[in-house]
C-alpha cells in the first residue's frame, strides 16, 4: 500500500505539506493541493483512521462488540438497527465477534481503540449480566441487551416483565382463565422477569395461577426441548386442564402447536397458544399465524446507536417495551365452544 512518503515522491513536495493536505490545512496552494491529491489518486492512497484523528477530525467509526450475536438469526436484528443509525449519521459500523470468551473481548477491544472508533456498544444474544473489565478510556460505551449489576454506561435492554405481562394479557382479555405458563431455562434472567409480569396480569384480573402449570418448557441440555412432550402429557393428563398455553419463546410454542395436535387438540379452536420473539420465519409461517410477543431488537440496536453517538451517555437502564402480535393461534373459550357445536 502507498504510504504519505510515496504521496510526497509522487508530487515533488515534502510530506509535512502533504500532512496539511490530508488535515485540511489552509496554508497550500490550489495548485499544489491539487498535484497532491492527483498523486494519491495515481497511488490509490488512503489516509488511515490515526491521520484523520490529527487535529481532532473524527475516524467516523463506530464498534460493536457482539457475543455470539453474529450467529443467532433472531438478535442479529440488534445489529441491523445499529446499522441503520450508523448509516443515517453517516459512520462506518466495524463488528468483533466474541464468541463467548473474555480473552477476544479484550483484545477486539484494544484494536478497535487503536482504530479510534467513536464509540463501542457492547451486545449480546440475549438478555443478560456481563461483567466488563475490558479498558475503555474515554472512548464512549453504551450496552444493547445486556447490562451491568452496577451501571457505568447507558445499558439498553428489553422490557421482559412488560413482555410477560403483555403475554397473559393476549389470553386473558380472550376470556382465558386455566392458563399454563412454560418457561425458558431457570437461571436466565427473562425467565424471572416474564414470571413475574404474568403473575401481575394475572392478579389484575382476579386469576389465581395454578402453580402446578408454571413450568419449565426448556433445559439446559443439548436438546434443549427434549422434555417438552412429557411436560405437555402432564399438563393433559386428567379433563382439569389448561384452556391457553404460553411459551417461553417461538421455537417451543411451534413444538408446543405439533404436539398438541398429535395429541388430537386443535389450536386455537381447542387450546389457544402464545409464543415470545416474534422470530418471523417462525411466527408468520405457521397456519394459522403464531400469536407472540415481540422481542425488539432492532428497536434496542436503534437506540443504542443513538446513546453511543448522542454525546451523552448517562449510565442507566432503558427498557424497550415488547408488545403482543395478535395472530391465528388465541381464541377464546366461549367462541371455540360455540365453534365445535
Amino acid at each position: 500500500m502507498a504510504t504519505i512518503h510515496d504521496v510526497a515522491e509522487q508530487a515533488g513536495v515534502s510530506i509535512k505539506t502533504v500532512s496539511r493536505v490530508l488535515n485540511d490545512a489552509g496554508s497550500v496552494s490550489e495548485k499544489t493541493r491539487q498535484r497532491i491529491e492527483h498523486a494519491m489518486q495515481l497511488l490509490d492512497f488512503a489516509p488511515s483512521a490515526a491521520a484523520q484523528m490529527l487535529r481532532g477530525r473524527p475516524t467516523d467509526l463506530v464498534a460493536v462488540i457482539a457475543e455470539k450475536l453474529t450467529t443467532t438469526p433472531d438478535s442479529s436484528e440488534i445489529i441491523k438497527g445499529i446499522q441503520s443509525v450508523c448509516e443515517s449519521l453517516g459512520k462506518m459500523l466495524i463488528i468483533g465477534e466474541t464468541g463467548g470468551q473474555a480473552s477476544v473481548a479484550n483484545r477486539l477491544v484494544a484494536d478497535m481503540r487503536t482504530r479510534r472508533v467513536e464509540a463501542i456498544i457492547f451486545a449480546t444474544s440475549f438478555h443478560r449480566e456481563v461483567t466488563l473489565n475490558e479498558m475503555l478510556g474515554r472512548t464512549p460505551a453504551v450496552l444493547a441487551n445486556c447490562f451491568e449489576a452496577a451501571p457505568r454506561f447507558a445499558q439498553v435492554v428489553p422490557d421482559d416483565e412488560g413482555g410477560g405481562y403483555a403475554a397473559a394479557q393476549a389470553v386473558l382479555q380472550a376470556g382465558h382463565r386455566r392458563i399454563a405458563f412454560l418457561q425458558l431455562i431457570e437461571d436466565m434472567v427473562a425467565t424471572r422477569l416474564r414470571l413475574r409480569g404474568f403473575r401481575r396480569a394475572m392478579q389484575e384480573h382476579g386469576v389465581q395461577p395454578d402453580e402446578a402449570w408454571l413450568l419449565h418448557g426448556a433445559t439446559p441440555a443439548d436438546d434443549e426441548f427434549a422434555q417438552l412432550k412429557a411436560t405437555i402429557e402432564r399438563l393433559f393428563a386428567s379433563a382439569d386442564c389448561p384452556s391457553a398455553i404460553l411459551c417461553g419463546n417461538d421455537k417451543m410454542a411451534m413444538r408446543v402447536i405439533f404436539i398438541l395436535q398429535r395429541r388430537g387438540l386443535r389450536v386455537p379452536e381447542d387450546v389457544s397458544v402464545v409464543g415470545f420473539d416474534d422470530f418471523r420465519l417462525i411466527s408468520e409461517a405457521l397456519d394459522p399465524g403464531l400469536t407472540t410477543v415481540g422481542l425488539p431488537y432492532r428497536e434496542i440496536g436503534e437506540l443504542a446507536a443513538r446513546q453511543a453517538l448522542g454525546g451523552a451517555q448517562q449510565p442507566g437502564v432503558l427498557r424497550v417495551p415488547c408488545r403482543a402480535i395478535m395472530r391465528g393461534t388465541v381464541m377464546g373459550p366461549a367462541a371455540a365452544a360455540r365453534g365445535a357445536r
